[in-house]
């Protein structure tokens, strides 16, 4: 069309262009009297630069114009289209409103400042202005169409209904418009009306679904309707082949949790190309929570394999398989079916992260690291899976490799998440073991300063300040804390019991180290080791041997306790 107003202006054209010092033109012209002459020139001058979408030269000549003529409705309208030409929404609604408020009842008007308002989500302003414009034509489908959307914005769903239906004997019955009456009977549960429409309109155009997919969501409360299960019988009975029936017939069995005719329903599904694997997934999965025995297990199963079969492409449906095996712990079955998806064009970072917990599950520490390495050629910047793999790395003494992973997962850690603390905590521990004190003690306070009561840090942080005979009231606060809060934990009593030992209150040590031996799960052979040494303090020579001896016969034995029974003494390192 750009090209038809250029023709049609040729003969101003010819002219010589406004653009050439236009500036200096209206300066010099507004300094003489001005007269509908002159008004008439410039008018022309400004529509030549905005056909030829020079919209800075129009501005500029239009706006001398509304200086002179401020209420002439056309300049603010053309000054509104220029500077939406522009992307200027805010001056142009200013103009277009000044527009409106000139000749309120101008369609053209009306019809920019109310599109511009809709643009801004001002529907209450946007209905104001339409209202007006149909007062002399109430059938006006322009302006009907777009009173319907503003009254959706602002909720008002009957009369949005209304506005359509004003519109109809003009538009006819096309898919949006119908969609659109659907939307509205949907969020007003008016169930029967919308479905009439969605049959109504298939009756004219076969290649359109019944439902809007993105609709859906509003279609799941259908189940809230007593009359849904008729209804949607009916329509089977219709559209035999209609997955988004056979779905929605799934989704109310399952509110009813009956398993076997919600997994008939997801049956028909299979046949229809066209459905939504998203919300069809959902269902699946709503529907297997029902199982009650191996039967239903039986059933589910099998009927994941001619899913698989149906939609080769959606290894989703694998996935859902390890589900199930998961759901009996099938660990290894569960494990070949998360690992088929995920090399099958499926490998979501959730299904991932199931195959790399089951790892953990089965402590193969080494799969552990392949399958994050693996995950992570797909997903970089996922810092769960660096971390999962220096936990992995952590577990089997590699404290080096697990730091260059706990590094790496850093930039992505959010306070939010899950693993944060975890990460924090299993790296105080790994810079410690390394010699790296200062970073263990940092990576331990950002652990305390989200979580002040967080047990693992209190006792490694304290136990490891012990070790290091290094602030050692700030050990003794947090040992303490721990065993006010577990008073029969061995493990945090013997933490307790070794640093009031190297604050040399040996006697208040004996106190804590005895109780710790009284918690037979936590009998390790360091607690005797602790036991015999506060014992040899307290000179109590003949007693700290035999249980320097307890702890030679334990596992993890440490090499002095030779050293220590031999000379009835303490060997220091």
């Amino acid at each position: 069309m750009k090209y038809l107003y250029l023709l049609f202006f040729v003969g101003f054209l010819s002219t010589p262009l406004f653009c050439q010092d236009s500036a200096k033109k209206v300066k010099k012209a507004s300094s003489s009297a001005f007269s509908p002459a002159r008004a008439e020139e410039w008018m022309a001058e400004a529509m030549r630069h905005f056909l030829k979408e020079d919209y800075d030269e129009a501005i500029l000549v239009w706006e001398q114009l509304y200086a002179e003529m401020p209420q002439e409705a056309s300049i603010s309208y053309y000054l509104a289209k220029s500077y939406l030409a522009q992307n200027k929404p805010v001056n142009a609604l200013k103009y277009a409103q000044k527009a409106n408020e000139l000749s309120p009842y101008s369609l053209d008007y009306g019809l920019l400042y109310g599109d511009l308002l809709l643009q801004d989500r001002k529907a209450k302003e946007a209905i104001a202005c339409f209202l007006k414009l149909i007062q002399y034509d109430s059938n006006q489908p322009d302006v009907n169409l777009r009173l319907a959307q503003a009254y959706l914005w602002n909720n008002q769903g009957d009369e949005a209904l209304r506005a359509l239906k004003s519109a109809e004997p003009w538009i006819g019955d096309f898919p949006e418009i119908i969609r659109t009456k659907q939307y509205i009977y949907l969020k007003n549960e008016q169930w029967e009306d919308a479905i009439r429409e969605g049959v109504g309109m298939i009756a004219n155009n076969p290649e359109e679904p019944l439902f809007a997919w993105e609709q859906m969501e509003y279609w799941w409360h259908l189940s809230t309707w007593k009359g849904a299960k008729p209804a949607l019988e009916q329509l089977s009975r219709d559209f035999p082949m209609d997955g988004q029936v056979a779905l929605l017939n799934a989704n109310v069995r399952v509110h009813e949790k009956n398993f076997g005719e919600a997994l008939g329903f997801l049956e028909r599904c299979l046949s229809d190309s066209d459905l939504h694997i998203e919300l069809f997934s959902q269902v699946c999965l709503e529907t297997f929570e029902l199982m009650k025995g191996q039967a239903d297990w039986d059933k589910a199963y099998a009927f994941l394999q001619r899913a698989v079969k149906a939609f080769p492409k959606e290894p989703r449906f694998m996935a859902m398989q390890g589900d199930l095996w998961m759901s009996v712990s099938k660990f290894s079955e569960g494990q070949k079916a998360y690992l088929h998806a995920a090399r099958n064009g499926g490998g979501k970072f959730e299904v991932w992260t199931r195959i790399i917990q089951i790892d953990f599950e089965m402590n193969v520490l080494d799969s552990v690291i392949v399958h994050a390495q693996e995950a992570l050629e797909a997903y970089p910047n996922q810092g769960f899976l660096w971390f999962q793999m220096g936990f992995a790395q952590y577990l089997q003494g590699k404290s080096k490799e697990a730091i260059v992973s706990f590094e790496s997962a850093i930039p992505y850690a959010q306070e939010k998440d899950a693993w944060y603390i975890q990460l924090y905590a299993l790296m105080g521990d790994a810079y410690h073991s390394v010699g790296k004190y200062q970073d263990s003690d940092a990576s331990f306070e950002k652990v305390l300063a989200k979580n002040p009561a967080e047990e693992h840090v209190l006792n490694n942080y304290s136990y490891y300040l012990s070790l290091r005979k290094e602030k050692l009231e700030k050990a003794s606060k947090m040992a303490k804390q721990l065993t006010d809060k577990f008073p029969s934990n061995g493990t945090y009593l013997d933490t307790y019991a070794w640093v009031l030992y190297q604050q040399k209150e040996y006697s208040k040590a004996l106190q804590m180290v005895e109780q710790a031996l009284k918690d037979e799960k936590q009998n390790s052979s360091t607690v005797w080791e602790h036991y015999g040494d506060i014992l040899y303090q307290l000179k109590r020579i003949e007693e700290a041997v035999k249980a320097w001896e307890k702890a030679k016969s334990l596992e993890g034995a440490s090499p002095n306790l030779f050293k220590k029974i031999q000379m009835k003494q303490i060997i220091e390192n």
